[in-house]
């Protein structure tokens, strides 16, 4: 998949889709294209918002609930009502919490915004019952005590796994009980996803990275698949992306969910891989394209990236 269909605007294949006009206290209104589908114990929707002025929403529920909400684009911000403090997502951020219950206000802030939710309900959620992670112990140890819980103390960067997942999820094409195990099994992964990467920041505030970076960023991953057989430096990536080498190294980190090289050596072994599998090519072959002058060590790289040697898929 490339970077375009991974930056694609939302698609409509979920389950039932709707068009609403809305009007808030205030008189501000705007519409809203939703896409939503209900599994037991889930809510999975996609939306797309256009209003003038921002339009402020009341919920209310008395249902436990864990959200996995992606903002993809556009600001949009929740509080409760009995507090001033506002919870705000921004450009291609997303957040994991939980509610015990909820009385509050959501609000769409930006003239157009486009949005991924899960909502999970017990006993759903408690199958992604884990404490391996500190952050994931943290996250369960207040929701067994029935208290709001986020997975960081911040909101993440959206990376390009998990956008993947997220359009996966909207192109389903099974139904019946291959639906409910396609969007649980998805589920899972989109959580498993979120919480690695939140362990991995520990609790420190990712970069921020604006929006006109984040386009240089996708160009500079496009950049590099283009030129992945050529000898490539940080710098000479940074000047083709128009960026610095701060920025390249630390937001393609944060956006994509691997380093420059890393991004460049998952390429390599895909394409060493699909070598061996399409065509008669031995292991010396796939080694030597890739940039490997010695199979020994191609084949090291190649069990460590996919767990199996190169000569299994020639067997």
């Amino acid at each position: 998949m490339n970077d375009n269909e991974l930056k694609a605007p939302l698609l409509s294949d979920l389950s039932e889709t709707c068009e609403l006009h809305y009007t808030d206290e205030l008189g501000a209104s705007g519409y809203m294209n939703i896409s939503e589908i209900k599994i037991d114990g889930a809510d999975i929707f996609a939306a797309s918002c256009k209003q003038e002025h921002e339009i402020t929403m009341r919920e209310q529920t008395e249902t436990p609930t864990l959200n996995m909400y992606f903002s993809l684009q556009g600001q949009s911000a929740a509080w409760e009502a009995q507090s001033k403090d506002r919870y705000v997502l921004n450009d291609n951020e997303h957040v994991i919490s939980f509610m015990p219950s909820f009385d509050g206000y959501y609000a769409l802030s930006s003239p157009e915004i486009k949005s991924f939710g899960i909502s999970l309900y017990e006993p759903f959620f408690r199958r992604l019952f884990a404490t391996d992670m500190d952050c994931l112990k943290r996250f369960w140890d207040k929701v067994d005590a029935g208290k709001m819980a986020e997975i960081s103390k911040h909101a993440l960067p959206v990376t390009s796994k998990q956008q993947l997942l997220i359009n996966e999820m909207q192109q389903c094409v099974y139904s019946g009980h291959m639906k409910q195990l396609f969007f649980e099994s998805k589920i899972i992964e989109l959580f498993l996803l979120q919480a690695e990467q939140a362990d991995s920041l520990d609790g420190q505030k990712p970069i921020k990275i604006e929006r006109h970076n984040v386009d240089k960023l996708h160009a500079a991953k496009q950049f590099v698949q283009q030129r992945m057989f050529d000898p490539l430096t940080l710098n000479g990536i940074a000047r083709e992306a128009g960026l610095n080498e701060f920025m390249l190294k630390k937001g393609f980190k944060e956006l994509f969910g691997l380093t420059v090289f890393g991004y460049l050596n998952e390429l390599k072994m895909n394409y060493a891989r699909q070598m061996l599998l399409d065509s008669n090519c031995t292991v010396y072959e796939a080694a030597y394209t890739i940039g490997y002058n010695e199979p020994y060590n191609f084949s090291k790289a190649f069990k460590k990236h996919f767990g199996y040697s190169p000569g299994e898929l020639k067997r």
